[in-house]
């Protein structure tokens, strides 16, 4: 089976809350990530915090395990909505 993209750049997203609760994925699309990342947020408590980065899998590791590469954002929960760093819009 191919890899979705050539070099195998993966994009994994985590989305928790003060308490450590929350919900994490992994997707072949940046969007995917981002739209998961804002729902599960939207979903949690005020003060919650996201992250979207780039991974590859480890091709040479025993068991299965990811190489975390880029963060292509970081998201915030406020009280009335949620928040890129950079104050972005979900794609």
């Amino acid at each position: 089976m191919r890899p979705a993209n050539p070099d195998g750049t993966l994009y994994a997203w985590t989305a928790t809350d003060k308490s450590g609760c929350g919900s994490c994925g992994i997707t072949t699309e940046p969007g995917a990530a981002r739209r998961r990342a804002w729902a599960a947020l939207a979903a949690l408590s005020p003060g919650a915090s996201g992250v979207i980065e780039e991974v590859v899998l480890d091709q040479d590791a025993r068991q299965p395990a990811y190489v975390h590469g880029r963060v292509v954002a970081r998201l915030n929960r406020f009280r009335d909505a949620v928040r890129e760093a950079d104050g972005g819009e979900p794609a």
